[in-house]
């Protein structure tokens, strides 16, 4: 894309400072600007600066310059408050921006571990490829590499490689298997979507593993390709759109596919689970997903487990704080990171929820990290784990 690409938008922002916060309830809405309180961190301070280097009064060089464009999580939110740019635009600047610092040379050390992970061994933690079908090694799922299958479950880079999340796919399985799903995996055939790639600027690797990912589940004939990683999901319905091969599949979350699941009497979920829960929207199952969002769908599953009591934080919905793991910011700038992941804990605490249940593995394991942290008293759960207990 590059900053040549969206000149037209530089000079649209007013200031008018609406982005750095939530409407009518005015409480934050900006990850970095919250935390570093710094104009140069908030939105309108991007757009300075994506300004500033189009006409080469400020440069790429600089270093505390990038350090300010990496901090933006890639939530979106600011294009949720935005009254000039509603919905579009602002995180596009910072996408350029990135990918010009990636052209230019200005690569942060922080992403070169993720660079090489995915050259390497196609996954951004680098970690073995032969490695990535660990986690289904004790429970009897077909391996869809090998036979056909009509559904593929792609479990996603993290997933697969994070044990203390290795519940969430056995958790998805398990649930797909009992509403008499035909459904299989890839173990380690399974490649990374590139959507942590093309939020970081590197769109190379991005092109690679959507063109990549498109042929390979096309080959393969399957109906569906159903994710629990709200990145993998976002990229599956977004960013393919930039490739010109054509998906012959359906992709679906997997809130959404076991929604549909119930709904025609497959799955039944019958089993008393006594919670009182809070749910944390995805900023990539929410926002980035425009009219598409999917924010009923969880919470209609929540409501139908018998027992679960569902109580919302005050920013929900399309306006729900980030967990603080996106766009690279948790590979980048951990201390950001995990200080607004535990901003959104101690939103969920005053609920007066023992638990908060999401829809994205990156968003579980950041507020794991930030329990561990801060010693936050909360548990953490993928909405897979709680429909599971009700089988």
């Amino acid at each position: 894309m590059g900053l040549e690409n969206v000149k037209e938008y530089l000079y649209g922002c007013t200031r008018c400072g609406t982005c750095k916060d939530v409407l009518r309830i005015f409480v934050p809405a900006c990850p970095a600007g919250e935390k570093y309180q710094l104009e140069s961190f908030f939105p309108s301070g991007q757009m300075s600066i994506a300004r500033g280097i189009s006409e080469g009064v400020l440069s790429l060089e600089d270093d505390d310059l990038r350090e300010r464009i990496y901090a933006c999580t890639g939530c979106l939110s600011c294009e949720q408050q935005c009254g000039v740019f509603h919905h579009t635009h602002i995180f596009e600047v910072v996408q350029a921006l990135r990918e010009d610092a990636v052209t230019q040379g200005f690569m942060k050390p922080e992403y070169m571990a993720m660079y090489y992970g995915l050259r390497g061994e196609d996954n951004v933690f680098g970690n073995p490829k032969s490695e990535r079908g660990n986690w289904s090694k004790d429970i009897d799922v077909k391996n869809a590499a090998q036979e056909s299958v009509d559904v593929l479950y792609h479990v996603g880079c993290l997933l697969c490689y994070e044990k203390d999340l290795w519940d969430v796919p056995k958790s998805a399985v398990k649930l797909l298997q009992a509403a008499g799903v035909n459904v299989g995996i890839m173990g380690a055939e399974e490649c990374c979507c590139g959507s942590r790639s093309y939020e970081i600027g590197y769109t190379g690797e991005f092109t690679k593993y959507a063109e990549h990912s498109i042929e390979t589940f096309n080959t393969m004939g399957v109906s569906k390709v159903v994710t629990s990683c709200s990145d993998g999901y976002a990229a599956f319905k977004n960013l393919y759109q930039k490739i010109d091969t054509k998906p012959k599949y359906e992709a679906l979350h997997l809130v959404e596919y076991l929604s549909q699941l119930i709904e025609d009497g497959s799955l039944k979920l019958t089993k008393e689970v006594p919670m009182k829960v809070t749910y944390h929207d995805p900023c990539h199952l929410g926002r980035h997903l425009g009219e598409e969002a999917a924010y009923d769908t969880p919470r209609v599953l929540l409501n139908g487990i018998p027992g679960v009591e569902l109580v919302e934080m005050p920013r929900n919905r399309e306006n729900a704080w980030c967990c603080g793991a996106g766009a690279g910011v948790s590979q980048a700038n951990q201390e950001l990171s995990l200080w607004n992941a535990n901003e959104r804990l101690k939103e969920a605490k005053a609920t007066g929820a023992t638990a908060l249940v999401t829809s994205c593995g990156w968003c579980e394991k950041n507020f794991r990290d930030a329990v561990a942290e801060y010693g936050t008293d909360i548990e953490i759960y993928d909405i897979a784990e709680i429909a599971c207990k009700a089988l």
